[in-house]
């Protein structure tokens, strides 16, 4: 199996109040250390609060100093994770796939489009989990996956979020997909959201937890994980790829592309795509064995 670094850990809510010029840098850190979801409020004139939910690692690598005007336990605060919903949208993604909120309503021609199969809809429901297609790399990673022909293929999902990626995958034609996530609560929501699409026969869940590789090799790996994670971890995630199969890597900004082709060094760089300054890179291994 697989094992991704980490144990679940506390969430808090992390407010930090500056400069509205500054929101946008600031709302990409909160995402960056991982968090579910954030929501800006006006202060002042000048000034706004982005309020997100992080673990303590996650507090520390945001790294915000004398911004930060209060951290309180997730348990204080349970309207965070459901404020977003408020603004969620419908997504399309490479020109195939609908993204769409449960709640959310498609418009007439999207309606259409999915009727006559011209676009292909997952519908979301995402908990508290990462995933809801409202941040770029979600977007960036299905638009990658629509352009693919999965037709009988194995996927590994590392990170799996909300399980859009999974269902996603199965969409274009994976036979089956695995995937993993060290949060309990993203192992529920991917199961809730297969359920929904009507894919559960096709992805197995598994925490991620205190398990490690067992040679099982994947046609396509996707690791929508943070930088520390991949360079942590790429290893492992280079050997679950099959010959000739590919890696698909989000999760990180535009300055730490060269990191990210350090880790997949061996592997050739086939395609970059970017949005809001977030990165998605794919991978292909070569057609050797790895032990050759």
């Amino acid at each position: 199996m697989f094992y991704v670094p980490g144990i679940f850990e506390p969430r808090f809510t992390v407010t930090v109040r500056l400069l509205a010029a500054e929101a946008e840098a600031m709302a990409d850190r909160f995402w960056l250390f991982g968090a579910t979801a954030v929501v800006e409020l006006a202060d002042s004139e000048a000034f706004v609060r982005l309020i997100g939910d992080l673990t303590p690692s996650g507090i520390r690598g945001l790294e915000a100093g004398s911004l930060v005007v209060g951290i309180d336990p997730i348990e204080a605060d349970f309207e965070l994770s459901n404020e977003w919903r408020k603004h969620a949208q419908v997504w399309v993604c490479g020109n195939r796939i609908l993204l769409r909120p449960e709640w959310v309503s498609n418009d007439a021609q999207q309606q259409q489009q999915v009727d006559d199969g011209s676009l292909l809809e997952i519908v979301l429901e995402p908990g508290s989990a990462f995933g809801s297609g409202s941040h770029a790399t979600t977007r960036l990673c299905v638009g990658q996956i629509a352009q693919l022909d999965l037709s009988g293929a194995r996927v590994l999902d590392v990170g799996c979020g909300t399980g859009v990626l999974s269902v996603a995958s199965v969409l274009v034609g994976a036979e089956s997909v695995l995937a993993v996530d060290s949060d309990p609560e993203a192992i529920r929501v991917t199961e809730l959201v297969a359920a929904l699409n009507g894919v559960s026969d096709k992805i197995q869940t598994l925490p991620a937890q205190g398990f490690v590789g067992d040679g099982t090799e994947f046609d396509l790996v996707l690791a929508n994980l943070l930088l520390p994670i991949i360079e942590e971890s790429g290893a492992q995630l280079a050997d679950s790829v099959a010959p000739s199969g590919l890696i698909m890597v989000s999760g990180v900004l535009e300055h730490q592309q060269e990191r990210v082709e350090q880790v997949f060094s061996e592997f050739n760089l086939n395609q970059v795509e970017q949005e809001e300054g977030w990165l998605v890179l794919v991978f292909e291994r070569s057609g050797l064995a790895a032990s050759e």
